[in-house]
């Protein structure tokens, strides 16, 4: 028996079934990305204008701004994540949905040629 640990992706057979992966599919990282910048800054400036105009001082402001900001980014990320979750789900169930319906349609067009 061998001492050495495996590496991580030495467990695996290189031909079974890929995993899906929100980090691998090309649109949903930089979409998540873009969603978690933008959601922290809407909140970053919302919650630094609301204290603002209620008298809350500057430094304190600034403050309040920046944990509603990191808030906003992980509120922003948790949503879009769920959202790309499902995204990715019903691509892979259209994928598999064409690829059964192009195996039918070559059954069904063999069956033809064979009578």
């Amino acid at each position: 028996m061998s001492d050495k640990k495996k590496k991580k992706g030495e467990d695996a057979p290189a031909d079974g079934p890929k995993a899906v992966s929100i980090a691998a599919h090309p649109r949903a990282k930089a979409s998540i990305r873009r969603t978690r910048a933008r959601v922290a800054l809407a909140t970053f400036v919302l919650v630094l204008y609301l204290s603002h105009r209620h008298g809350v001082g500057g430094q304190e402001a600034v403050v309040r701004a920046l944990v509603g900001g990191l808030i906003g980014n992980l509120v922003g990320w948790a949503c879009a994540l769920a959202v790309w979750r499902a995204i990715v789900v019903q691509e892979v169930r259209t994928v598999a949905e064409n690829r059964r319906a192009r195996a039918r349609a070559r059954a069904e067009a063999a069956a033809a040629d064979a009578r």
